[in-house]
Protein backbone atom coordinates (compact mmCIF):
# COMPACT_ATOMS: atom_id res chain seq x y z
CA UNK A 1 0.00 0.00 0.00
CA UNK A 2 1.59 3.34 -1.02
CA UNK A 3 2.10 6.12 1.46
CA UNK A 4 3.57 8.71 -0.35
CA UNK A 5 1.77 10.19 -3.52
CA UNK A 6 2.79 13.21 -5.82
CA UNK A 7 1.40 15.41 -8.54
CA UNK A 8 2.53 17.09 -12.30
CA UNK A 9 0.70 18.80 -13.99
CA UNK A 10 1.61 19.42 -17.75
CA UNK A 11 -0.55 22.19 -19.60
CA UNK A 12 -0.68 23.81 -23.29
CA UNK A 13 -1.13 21.12 -25.88
CA UNK A 14 -3.07 22.38 -28.32
CA UNK A 15 -4.61 19.78 -30.84
CA UNK A 16 -7.86 18.82 -32.67
CA UNK A 17 -10.23 15.54 -32.81
CA UNK A 18 -13.81 14.56 -33.11
CA UNK A 19 -16.07 12.28 -31.76
CA UNK A 20 -16.84 10.63 -35.43
CA UNK A 21 -19.92 8.85 -33.84
CA UNK A 22 -21.32 11.53 -31.56
CA UNK A 23 -24.87 12.88 -32.92
CA UNK A 24 -24.22 16.48 -31.64
CA UNK A 25 -21.03 19.42 -32.89
CA UNK A 26 -19.09 16.87 -31.77
CA UNK A 27 -19.13 14.81 -34.40
CA UNK A 28 -17.03 18.17 -36.47
CA UNK A 29 -13.41 18.80 -36.51
CA UNK A 30 -12.49 20.64 -33.39
CA UNK A 31 -9.77 21.87 -30.42
CA UNK A 32 -8.84 22.35 -27.33
CA UNK A 33 -5.48 23.03 -25.56
CA UNK A 34 -5.35 19.92 -23.44
CA UNK A 35 -3.65 19.40 -20.40
CA UNK A 36 -2.48 16.29 -18.26
CA UNK A 37 -2.21 16.15 -14.41
CA UNK A 38 -0.77 13.01 -13.25
CA UNK A 39 -1.11 11.47 -9.31
CA UNK A 40 2.03 9.10 -8.41
CA UNK A 41 2.35 7.03 -6.00
CA UNK A 42 5.15 5.11 -4.07
CA UNK A 43 5.74 2.97 -1.05
CA UNK A 44 9.00 4.75 -0.72
CA UNK A 45 10.75 7.85 -1.39
CA UNK A 46 13.94 8.58 -3.14
CA UNK A 47 17.06 9.72 -1.17
CA UNK A 48 15.90 13.00 -2.37
CA UNK A 49 12.48 12.70 -0.42
CA UNK A 50 10.86 12.40 -3.33
CA UNK A 51 7.92 10.31 -5.05
CA UNK A 52 9.25 11.15 -8.32
CA UNK A 53 12.21 13.27 -9.81
CA UNK A 54 9.86 15.67 -11.65
CA UNK A 55 12.88 17.24 -13.20
CA UNK A 56 13.49 13.20 -14.77
CA UNK A 57 10.24 13.44 -16.91
CA UNK A 58 11.64 14.73 -19.71
CA UNK A 59 11.08 11.63 -21.48
CA UNK A 60 7.37 12.09 -20.41
CA UNK A 61 7.02 15.82 -21.60
CA UNK A 62 8.54 14.04 -24.94
CA UNK A 63 6.44 11.63 -25.34
CA UNK A 64 3.18 14.03 -25.02
CA UNK A 65 4.84 17.12 -27.32
CA UNK A 66 5.06 14.20 -29.96
CA UNK A 67 1.55 13.06 -29.50
CA UNK A 68 -0.37 16.41 -28.27
CA UNK A 69 1.54 19.48 -29.73
CA UNK A 70 -0.36 20.90 -32.84
CA UNK A 71 -1.43 17.26 -33.75
CA UNK A 72 -4.75 15.74 -35.28
CA UNK A 73 -5.72 12.83 -33.29
CA UNK A 74 -8.61 10.73 -34.75
CA UNK A 75 -9.33 7.56 -33.73
CA UNK A 76 -8.45 4.15 -35.11
CA UNK A 77 -11.87 3.32 -36.39
CA UNK A 78 -12.59 6.72 -38.36
CA UNK A 79 -14.45 6.59 -41.53
CA UNK A 80 -12.67 9.57 -42.79
CA UNK A 81 -9.18 7.93 -41.83
CA UNK A 82 -7.72 7.36 -45.47
CA UNK A 83 -8.52 11.29 -45.73
CA UNK A 84 -6.50 11.95 -43.04
CA UNK A 85 -3.69 9.77 -43.85
CA UNK A 86 -3.37 11.56 -47.25
CA UNK A 87 -3.71 15.28 -45.15
CA UNK A 88 -1.05 14.44 -43.20
CA UNK A 89 1.12 12.70 -46.46
CA UNK A 90 0.65 16.37 -47.61
CA UNK A 91 2.10 17.91 -44.62
CA UNK A 92 -1.45 19.52 -43.85
CA UNK A 93 -1.81 18.01 -40.39
CA UNK A 94 -0.07 15.70 -37.97
CA UNK A 95 -2.17 12.89 -37.70
CA UNK A 96 -1.57 10.87 -34.43
CA UNK A 97 -3.97 7.71 -34.17
CA UNK A 98 -5.24 5.38 -31.78
CA UNK A 99 -8.51 3.82 -30.13
CA UNK A 100 -10.65 6.50 -29.03
CA UNK A 101 -9.61 10.66 -28.44
CA UNK A 102 -12.42 11.21 -26.46
CA UNK A 103 -11.04 12.42 -22.86
CA UNK A 104 -11.84 9.09 -21.34
CA UNK A 105 -9.98 7.30 -24.17
CA UNK A 106 -6.80 9.96 -23.95
CA UNK A 107 -6.73 9.31 -20.35
CA UNK A 108 -6.29 5.82 -20.56
CA UNK A 109 -4.39 5.54 -23.34
CA UNK A 110 -2.15 8.14 -21.76
CA UNK A 111 -1.72 6.04 -18.68
CA UNK A 112 -0.93 2.74 -20.51
CA UNK A 113 1.73 4.85 -22.35
CA UNK A 114 3.36 6.74 -19.47
CA UNK A 115 2.90 4.23 -16.23
CA UNK A 116 5.49 1.52 -18.11
CA UNK A 117 7.83 4.94 -18.25
CA UNK A 118 7.46 6.13 -14.36
CA UNK A 119 7.82 2.39 -13.69
CA UNK A 120 11.29 1.56 -15.40
CA UNK A 121 12.43 5.64 -14.57
CA UNK A 122 11.89 4.47 -11.04
CA UNK A 123 12.68 1.14 -10.92
CA UNK A 124 9.39 0.05 -9.96
CA UNK A 125 9.12 1.83 -6.98
CA UNK A 126 6.55 4.39 -8.16
CA UNK A 127 3.85 4.17 -10.54
CA UNK A 128 0.82 6.37 -11.50
CA UNK A 129 -2.53 6.09 -9.10
CA UNK A 130 -4.57 8.55 -11.76
CA UNK A 131 -4.36 10.35 -14.96
CA UNK A 132 -6.87 13.47 -15.58
CA UNK A 133 -7.07 14.65 -19.09
CA UNK A 134 -8.75 18.31 -19.35
CA UNK A 135 -10.20 19.55 -22.79
CA UNK A 136 -10.77 23.04 -21.33
CA UNK A 137 -11.48 24.28 -17.56
CA UNK A 138 -15.30 23.23 -17.92
CA UNK A 139 -14.41 19.68 -19.41
CA UNK A 140 -12.18 16.26 -18.00
CA UNK A 141 -11.79 12.87 -17.66
CA UNK A 142 -10.03 10.78 -15.28
CA UNK A 143 -8.44 7.34 -15.65
CA UNK A 144 -7.84 5.15 -12.68
CA UNK A 145 -7.00 1.83 -13.45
Amino acid sequence: MPKFYSTKHFIGYPCTHRQWRADSHCKFVHGYSRSFFFEFASSEQTQEGWVVDFGGLKEVKAWLDHWFDHTFLASADDPFMDNFKELDRQGVIQLRVFENVGMEGTAQFVYEQINPMIKKMTNERAWITRVEVRENEKNSAIFIP
